[in-house]
């Protein structure tokens, strides 16, 4: 298996990786998946996103979404994990803490001084996981949605 920078003709099966992710999310509402494709290829051309996939034979078997970006606090960038998705038969293979490890060797690379990750606090499952991969609980998250 080899971990590569994603590219346009890899948008097919992302595409059904995302179809995968929503079937695990709570609040389905408002995710579209071709929304998610067409932000996926703006994506491409923004400078602070980097996008990985991991394949094997051929095959997209996981995709990670991270941006890096500046704080007034820290004295470096940061790095933030917005989407890791690992195709539901490679689940368990090590497929998911590969592209991680890509991820945090790519903020290393450019210069970051961490890496963050959030997700639904119901996720006990992707809450389990980010720790095996050295993350800590040290933030809580508060979000307001806007509608409309």
């Amino acid at each position: 298996m080899r971990i590569r920078k994603a590219r346009a003709t890899d948008l097919a099966p992302i595409k059904t990786l995302l179809v995968e992710l929503l079937n695990t999310i709570e609040n389905k509402a408002d995710f579209d998946v071709d929304s998610a494709i067409k932000n996926c290829r703006d994506l491409f051309k923004d400078s602070d996103s980097c996008m990985f996939v991991a394949e094997e034979h051929g095959d997209i078997k996981g995709f990670i979404n991270f941006t890096v970006r500046k704080t007034i606090i820290h004295p470096h960038p940061s790095g933030l994990i917005d989407e890791l998705i690992v195709a539901e038969s490679a689940r368990g293979s090590g497929v998911g803490k590969r592209l991680i490890a890509k991820a945090i060797q790519q903020c290393r690379l450019m210069g970051c001084s961490e890496v963050e990750v959030s997700t639904e606090k119901s996720n006990t499952n992707a809450r389990r996981f980010y720790k095996a991969c050295g993350f800590e609980e040290d933030a809580v998250l508060l979000e307001f949605e806007l509608k409309g």
